[in-house]
């Protein structure tokens, strides 16, 4: 399940946000005026427009068109945050998770880390979590469908779910909310995920399909018709 690799354009979803300056900033950006661009979304967030500061701190953080600053796009991410954008708290947690990963796979490459080395990495993953986990609670489909997905992974790179039951029955509810918050791309990939596993789950798929088919989406239903005939 591809979760982790879809979630960049999980979140490209409604970032820009629709005032003034702010698109005037993304045009710019976009004809390549960056300095302009990242001047316009500065002001903007200085006046308290919190997308603009996720905006500014997108940017920064993964270094489009500009050096990259992660300290600075996380100040930036994180006053969003803690205003209440909660995409600003999505685009802040995959931030982190991001940033740490690649960290720890260099890390990894000069140095066999320590048991210690390893409580440090997992806290820091934890401080990504818990800013998904936020957007998540506040009913963000984008944040569950992230943090499911994080747990999914953890869950594959550490022996599967029979050795992983309790974080796989929590990554389940996570992907679950997503899509009961109408994310059709993650409905998709959990039906799939639970066909995956084998028949004692088809019943489950089908009952992801189905949702995903009344939310509109005809793929599922074609999905869900193919398992419902065969008596799931």
């Amino acid at each position: 399940m591809r979760l982790i690799l879809s979630v960049l354009v999980l979140l490209s979803v409604g970032l820009w946000a629709d005032v003034s300056m702010t698109k005037e900033a993304m045009h710019e950006y976009k004809r390549g005026n960056i300095s302009k661009a990242v001047k316009l979304l500065g002001k903007s967030c200085d006046d308290g427009e919190m997308q603009a500061c996720v905006n500014l701190g997108y940017i920064y953080t993964r270094g489009l068109s500009v050096k990259k600053e992660f300290a600075k796009g996380f100040a930036l991410l994180k006053k969003a945050c803690q205003s209440g954008n909660n995409k600003g708290c999505v685009v802040l947690g995959n931030a982190i998770m991001e940033e740490e990963g690649n960290l720890w796979y260099n890390f990894q490459r000069n140095k066999a880390p320590t048991p210690k080395d390893i409580k440090e990495h997992e806290k820091r993953l934890d401080v990504g979590k818990k800013y998904l986990s936020k957007a998540c609670d506040a009913g963000l489909a984008m944040g569950c469908s992230r943090l499911g997905g994080v747990y999914w992974n953890y869950i594959q790179q550490n022996g599967g779910i029979k050795k992983q039951p309790k974080l796989a029955k929590k990554a389940f509810d996570t992907l679950s909310k997503a899509c009961d918050l109408k994310d059709i791309r993650t409905c998709m990939q959990l039906g799939y995920t639970y066909e995956n596993i084998g028949e004692t789950k088809f019943s489950a798929a089908a009952k992801i399909y189905k949702k995903a088919c009344d939310f509109g989406y005809k793929k599922a239903c074609s999905d869900y018709d193919r398992l419902h005939s065969s008596g799931y």
